[in-house]
């Protein structure tokens, strides 16, 4: 099975980039409660003294969205050149 790796690259990346607004949009309204499910999905009771570095700025947005998209779609593009590589169907 041939998967084209450029485009499970930009679903991935653009699925990534969602998730980062969302949880950006859940930082803006509920700080404590969204910082306190962040440190959850980590396994930590909770971020203690980096609490007050999450800063949610027209910058660090924008920084953190475009990083999620290419690191999510450098992993998606890798994963779907192996696959295609390796089930060569």
């Amino acid at each position: 099975m041939k998967v084209d790796a450029h485009k499970l690259g930009l679903v991935g990346g653009i699925t990534a980039a969602i998730f980062f607004t969302a949880k950006s949009i859940l930082l803006q309204f509920w700080p404590e409660k969204t910082i306190e499910m962040s440190a959850a999905f980590f396994h930590l009771s909770s971020f203690g003294p980096l609490t007050p570095y999450f800063d949610l700025s027209p910058q660090t947005f924008v920084s953190g969205l475009v990083q999620s998209f290419v690191c999510s779609y450098l992993f998606f593009y890798v994963l779907g050149y192996i696959f295609s590589r390796v089930y060569k169907h």
